[in-house]
């Protein structure tokens, strides 16, 4: 496994949450969790799966700015103000072990994945605009990765972030009735806004196929209710958000095949010049992971479920092999198809 460098994470974390904090006073959030979505709904996925595989559970709030797209895999990843305080509280964290764990290590990428995002926000001609027009209630903003784009879900005034943007030189490149997208000739940066949800991503120099617009657009339509989320569309994820826990850091890696593909669980879903990067090699021959940590001061606990596309298939010696090393307890249960774990982390977690 690739060294996860966590004391560089939640540096990179810390510096850029200042940042934010510095530019929106109602991003500051005070420590606690954002309350799930009250959505709920039985899933008839038809995967082989028996009927104790049946969900009946909370939808992340976030759920409904999930796009669709139209490649077979699908990640994400998502944190909540909270949890990011919470990080920057940790004294510890300069001296904190590099986790070999991926329960642990994965959020973490998350986190870090998530600080660019805000160094990005805080960097760019936007800010203001961001800043001015923010009306999320303290600690209830959420910060999400998905499709190539950085979203904050939360409230804002979209009729002054329209006005702020253009006076900033942003372009109008799309709109519906709910949404605006927005391009700033500067820098390449592409800004979608609505009432409850602020998107952004750059053109990725590395992947060519990749058009920012176009993700921009799918993310605030989504959550204009304009076009269907993920979690419509695809009974198999929208089963693996229900049983997931959501608070703190959280993440899924999806495929819509039977099991993901060599090439998927190996690529990099993110990395830095320092080799941080996931790790889902644990997850073999599985076709979705839902992972969540929460950070408590110096403690944590970490929760993941793993869905198998039939029970025959499923492979819980794998899992315990590699997943929970690091904790002070650890718990799997095998519910049908589904493998689902548990892990408490002590003072160790943040301190060597």
């Amino acid at each position: 496994m690739t060294e996860l460098r966590r004391r560089n994470a939640l540096r990179l974390l810390g510096g850029g949450m200042a940042l934010l904090a510095g530019c929106s006073e109602s991003s500051n959030g005070n420590g606690d969790d954002t309350e799930d979505s009250d959505e709920t709904g039985e899933s008839n996925q038809s995967d082989g799966s028996d009927e104790t595989n049946s969900i009946d559970g909370d939808l992340p709030p976030y759920a409904s700015i999930l796009p669709t797209n139209e490649r077979p895999e699908y990640f994400y990843g998502a944190i909540d103000v909270g949890t990011m305080n919470a990080l920057l509280d940790d004294e510890g964290a300069e001296a904190g072990q590099e986790p070999s764990d991926p329960l642990v290590g994965n959020p973490v990428v998350v986190a870090l994945l998530c600080s660019f995002g805000i160094q990005q926000l805080v960097d760019s001609a936007g800010r203001d605009a961001y800043t001015e027009n923010n009306e999320t209630a303290d600690g209830e903003e959420q910060f999400v990765y998905a499709d190539g784009v950085y979203a904050l879900v939360g409230s804002y005034d979209r009729d002054g972030l329209e006005t702020d943007l253009e006076a900033a030189s942003y372009a109008v490149e799309s709109e519906g009735e709910a949404y605006v997208v927005y391009t700033d000739g500067e820098s390449g940066e592409v800004v979608g806004v609505s009432d409850g949800v602020y998107a952004y991503s750059y053109p990725n120099g590395t992947d060519s196929e990749f058009d920012p617009v176009a993700a921009v657009e799918r993310t605030v339509a989504t959550a204009a209710g304009d076009q269907e989320p993920k979690h419509e569309a695809d009974e198999g994820f929208d089963r693996l958000l229900r049983v997931g826990e959501n608070s703190g850091i959280a993440c899924c890696l999806y495929t819509d095949s039977d099991e993901f593909d060599a090439e998927t669980l190996s690529a990099d879903q993110a990395a830095d010049d320092d080799g941080l990067q996931f790790e889902f090699g644990s997850v073999e021959g599985s076709y979705g992971v839902h992972q969540q940590l929460a950070v408590t001061g110096s403690d944590a606990t970490a929760n993941a479920v793993v869905a198998y596309g039939s029970e025959d298939r499923v492979d819980e010696a794998r899992l315990e092999s590699s997943l929970g090393t690091e904790a002070e307890r650890v718990d799997f249960v095998t519910n049908g198809s589904r493998v689902e774990l548990e892990a408490e982390y002590g003072g160790e977690f943040a301190r060597e």
